[in-house]
């Protein structure tokens, strides 16, 4: 995945006559730390080891790197794994972790990673989730906990070139236990690993091209777009080619009010997803482009847009949010309320709602409560009215309830405290009849209403 040149070190900057950026500060050249592409054989590592390592230590590094060149990622694991406690073990450890978060295919529940040897492209790695607890571990899958024990290590040692390379590894293998975590203590424990190493690496300097992707998404959560741009630039110009980047961009840009600029980064990064083939991401661009199209008053294509949405993924919330909002404003109140209405009812879909029916069908409808949290007050209220609309014709008992709850959520956020307890109790009737929980604890709602 990752790539190419010379891995820059303070010193190394300081001998061009630059630098490093300060903390929060990208770095104007992309590639500084490696190109993404040169990244996925550790080119970059094993160029700084070159002059840090024993000549035993070098040739395992150097036989993975081939080996990983020629798609046999497991092949390299093993390799390196011959000299895990060699004189040049740390070095080892940080190019394990790197080869394990960058090629690992299947994460088996949370304790262990399964690399494979194929010449799969690196572009479209096919990562596995397998929490199955009946899935048998194989003797060449890679321990996650004992990989990060090693370069906790690595990263306590007094070589600073070594430590910074240390710490690029562990930021990477975190990132991907937090998707795939054992339990909740490591994965909360993974993530504050994550974030201050990021920290670390950006006030550094080093920030390679995968991992300022990473920290342009801490910049966006903390604080705005315009402080996450600068790194996702240096994540683009470093050869990290995933089509989030130019979403990412394309949603900054917008909210820049840079039409042109969103449209075209928009347009690029659904290509990569039509390439990669990810049906929920290319409705997530449709969204995106209809935002645009309504920025510069075009409705009729915005209307567009997100009916390309929804034919990716009908039940996708934020499109049937954005759908209501669009017809609201060319055909007013009460059409608006009238198709989402109808969206409600697919959503609940047919047959008897029971154990895991009742809950998704729960998912679905919370969904539009969330998508449309961000959204001004009116709309709330509309699709509280589409939760409400001929309600009473529903033959359901369950439907019903799920209705009367999910409008008392919407009447709460208005503040419509009354009403939203009379709704609840109405749900909470419909309930009764249920041999298990229903998938939302009504009473604690109830409770959490102020009292009137």
């Amino acid at each position: 995945m990752l790539g190419g040149a010379l891995l820059l070190g303070p010193a190394a900057c300081a001998s061009r006559g630059t630098k490093p950026p300060a903390a929060g500060e990208a770095t104007d050249d992309g590639a500084a730390m490696g190109s993404w592409t040169a990244w996925r054989s550790l080119e970059p590592l094993v160029e700084l080891a070159e002059s840090h390592v024993d000549t035993a230590t070098l040739a395992a590094l150097r036989e993975a790197q081939r080996l990983l060149a020629s798609g046999k990622a497991a092949a390299a694991d093993a390799r390196l794994a011959r000299e895990a406690d060699g004189a040049g073990r740390h070095w080892i450890a940080a190019a394990r972790g790197d080869l394990a978060a960058l090629h690992f295919r299947t994460c088996i529940r949370g304790v262990a990673w399964r690399l494979e040897d194929d010449a799969g492209s690196p572009r479209a790695v096919d990562r596995a989730i397998d929490m199955d607890e009946g899935t048998a571990l194989r003797p060449g899958d890679v321990s996650v906990e004992a990989t990060l024990e090693a370069l906790d290590a690595a990263v306590a040692t007094s070589d600073a070139t070594l430590v910074t390379q240390a710490r690029i590894a562990r930021a990477r293998v975190a990132a991907f236990v937090q998707q795939c975590p054992a339990n909740d203590e490591v994965r909360d424990m993974s993530g504050a690993v994550l974030e201050a190493d990021l920290a670390t690496l950006a006030a550094e300097g080093h920030l390679t091209p995968d991992l300022a992707y990473l920290w342009a998404g801490v910049q966006m959560n903390r604080f705005s777009g315009a402080a996450a741009r600068p790194f996702l630039q240096q994540a683009k110009g470093g050869g990290f080619d995933h089509p989030s980047v130019d979403f990412l961009l394309a949603v900054i840009a917008l909210e820049q009010r840079e039409l042109a600029g969103a449209e075209a980064l928009a347009a690029s990064a659904a290509r990569g997803f039509e390439a990669l083939g990810d049906a929920q991401q290319i409705g997530q661009v449709a969204l995106l482009q209809a935002d645009i199209a309504r920025a510069r008053g075009d409705l009729p294509e915005a209307r567009k847009r997100v009916r390309r949405a929804l034919a990716r993924n009908p039940d996708d919330p934020q499109a049937a949010i954005a759908m209501m909002t669009l017809i609201h404003a060319a055909e007013g109140e009460q059409a608006a309320v009238e198709w989402l209405a109808r969206r409600i009812i697919e959503l609940l879909g047919s047959g008897e709602l029971t154990g895991e029916a009742l809950e998704e069908r729960g998912l679905r409808l919370e969904g539009l409560v969330l998508a449309s949290s961000s959204e001004p007050p009116f709309v709330q209220q509309l699709a509280r009215d589409a939760m409400l609309a001929a309600i009473d014709e529903e033959g359901d008992p369950l439907r019903q309830g799920l209705r009367y709850l999910y409008a008392a959520v919407f009447e709460a956020r208005l503040a419509e405290y009354q009403l939203a307890r009379g709704h609840a109790l109405l749900a909470k009737d419909a309930f009764a009849g249920l041999s298990e929980p229903p998938p939302v604890d009504v009473d604690a709602f109830l409770d959490q209403l102020p009292p009137g």
